[in-house]
């Protein structure tokens, strides 16, 4: 054999001299500090053309029958003479053949209907895209593995070999306590997927924290996976003692399975309510919507507009039922009446005088004749019995909105100071079941006044609220340690034109996203769509996690800007299976491509991809969490 050619027979055994001529150190001696066994893991070597972004590995003979797309490789090497191991993902694999690119060759296949064996030279090439450098410190300093860059390209025929979950156990043993697992990488062989590791960290400094507030998106079309992910992202904040959790639930999903389990038996059978009080010792409220108290003159003004008292009277919605909300407002508070006796027979009295007096209707109808109508109007209804039982009863459903006597309740601001003070989960079920369900209804207040308008005002009062309490905090110098969590973004953050509430909700949450970072005010936003949630929050997103479905039209296009325009990292996305599509509800997979800073695989926030767990066992074993609360599959 020539002494020059290469002998993948001595490579697989990393003995002997080096096997490729010009290729002297090749750091085979240092191979057991990072794997069991290397001549195992070995997958191929480094080729030619490579730089520092995006490297190619010609795959051993062995291997080219192994699925390799999405694997995850390192390759050691020396730089700057300090041990070094860069780390990638296989985004591609090509095969050329060189004997058979002449048109001759093909010409002799075509008629033999195979390819002789003397042509049989197939060379296979991965693509790797570097993610991660790492270099290991000298002895005097503990000889800890630290992150580093790669600032050379190591030597062709350098061993490329696959990465294994002992591999990523020993590379990052000093920060075991610091990953969430969030499920494994994706790729094509499912038997040696590796947990794929991920930071999760709180907003302030020190031990688990991140030293800055930050935003997040979970996208996918529905039944992706969004609503697991974001209640395992949900436990992996509640971990940290100081950081609270603060979730807006349309849908009720996060309510339901905080302590019950799916109805469905396909569902991810997890409580993770249990889970966080547990393990993370937190305490954990659940608050139907119905139960929220409103606490502001603003908001009685605002309500009593909606309410059908000034639309019996005759009041036209505008100008005129805002200027009578005022006056009455303003008239109640003179009478000495706090918000929660507005539901009282002396507060709807009051009123009665009030919209009887000749001079209340005369500051809103500047003609007398108008003004003169509605006041006997007013009067007729006051003097009826029947009639005037009917106002009470109007008055009433929507006084006790203000009430916080009643049984269960909690005011907005008494909510938001639970949020802010740390340590909790605070869930507010926004959907139907929220208003049907709550304690107050139980407590016989079925007749409370209820629709969309006056649930906008609710959750804008929450968001109001939140926000203003985080920039007192800011005022004193100190920052809170939150995350909230929005599920169903896109029906609060559209693009396009709204008006009323909807429209001053999404306004706040558009500068809330560019103002509450610096309160320490994170969002997690979850949704359907990307291309339709409003740009300008979009922008603001460090981390996004997008599952199956947004692989076409205008979906695509904006997940192509974001993921910096790297076509193979989509073209990774565009091959995700439907979960929904699988055999067998047991064999679906839910994959998300990985976008920002999330993963010390990938320092500068290369596109990663992630196949979240579907059992929860398997999410509570890979995070310590071994005796959580759920229901065997």
């Amino acid at each position: 054999m020539n002494e020059n050619a290469f002998d993948p027979t001595a490579w697989a055994r990393l003995e002997g001299p080096s096997p490729m001529p010009g290729v002297e150190d090749r750091t085979e001696d240092r191979f057991s500090a990072w794997w069991d066994d290397a001549a195992s893991a070995q997958i191929g070597v480094v080729g030619s053309p490579n730089s520092t972004e995006r490297m190619s590995a010609d795959i051993l003979m062995d291997k080219t029958k192994e699925s390799l797309v999405g694997e995850w490789v390192a390759i050691p090497f020396m730089q700057d003479g300090v041990d070094t191991l860069t780390v990638g993902q296989i985004m591609s694999v090509e095969m050329r053949n060189d004997l058979l690119e002449g048109t001759t060759a093909r010409s002799v296949v075509s008629r033999l209907g195979k390819v002789p064996a003397s042509a049989s030279e197939d060379l296979y090439r991965a693509e790797i895209q570097v993610t991660a450098t790492f270099a290991r410190s000298s002895k005097e300093h503990s000889g800890a593995v630290l992150p580093s860059m790669m600032g050379t390209v190591p030597p062709s025929g350098t061993p490329v070999c696959l990465v294994d979950n002992a591999f990523i156990e020993r590379l990052f043993a000093k920060q075991t306590d610091d990953l969430f697992f969030l499920g494994t990488a994706y790729s094509g062989a499912k038997g040696r997927r590796i947990l794929l590791p991920t930071w999760v960290r709180h907003f302030r400094s020190g031990e688990g924290g991140a030293g800055d507030t930050y935003h997040m998106g979970i996208f996918g079309k529905t039944g992706s996976g969004k609503s697991v992910l974001a209640k395992l992202l949900l436990l992996g904040f509640a971990r940290h003692p100081e950081t609270s959790v603060f979730v807006l639930d349309p849908q009720g999903e996060f309510s339901r399975d905080a302590w019950n389990l799916p109805s469905s038996d396909e569902g991810f059978r997890l409580k993770w309510g249990e889970v966080a009080e547990k393990h993370f010792r937190k305490r954990l409220i659940l608050v139907p919507l119905r139960n929220l108290v409103l606490d502001s003159w603003d908001l009685f003004k605002d309500v009593i507009g909606q309410a059908v008292l000034f639309q019996w009277l005759g009041y036209p919605r505008g100008e005129k039922r805002a200027l009578a909300a005022e006056l009455l407002s303003v008239h109640l508070q003179k009478g000495g009446f706090a918000l929660r006796e507005l539901a009282s027979r002396e507060a709807f009295d009051e009123v009665g005088k009030a919209v009887c007096d000749e001079n209340f209707v005369r500051r809103i109808y500047a003609t007398s004749e108008s003004a003169t109508a509605k006041l006997q109007q007013a009067v007729g209804y006051w003097e009826v019995p029947s009639m005037k039982e009917d106002l009470w009863r109007a008055w009433s459903s929507m006084a006790s909105l203000f009430d916080d006597k009643r049984p269960g309740t909690v005011s907005v601001s008494a909510l938001v100071e639970e949020v802010v003070t740390g340590g909790k989960v605070v869930v507010v079920n926004l959907s139907r079941e929220g208003l049907e369900a709550g304690t107050s209804i139980a407590a016989g207040s079925h007749n409370i006044l209820w629709n969309e308008e006056i649930q906008g005002m609710l959750i804008l009062r929450l968001l109001s609220s939140l926000r203003e309490r985080g920039e007192i905090a800011y005022l004193k110098g100190k920052r809170l340690n939150t995350m909230v969590i929005l599920d169903e973004a896109h029906r609060f953050i559209p693009r396009g034109t709204l008006d009323g509430q909807k429209e001053a909700i999404r306004d706040l949450l558009v500068e809330a996203s560019r103002e509450t970072r610096k309160y320490g005010i994170g969002w997690l936003l979850v949704s359907q769509t990307l291309a339709s949630l409003h740009q300008e929050v979009v922008s603001q997103l460090r981390v996004l996690l997008v599952g199956y479905g947004l692989n076409a039209g205008s979906e695509l296009q904006a997940l192509r800007e974001l993921s910096g325009g790297d076509q193979r990292a989509v073209s990774i996305y565009q091959r995700f299976p439907d979960p929904h599509a699988a055999l067998e509800p047991s064999s679906r997979e839910y994959n998300f491509m990985l976008l920002g800073p999330i993963s010390p695989l990938a320092f500068s926030g290369q596109p990663l991809f992630l196949s979240a767990f579907t059992d929860p066992h398997s999410f509570l074993f890979a995070n310590g969490l071994e005796g959580g609360s759920s229901e065997p599959a």
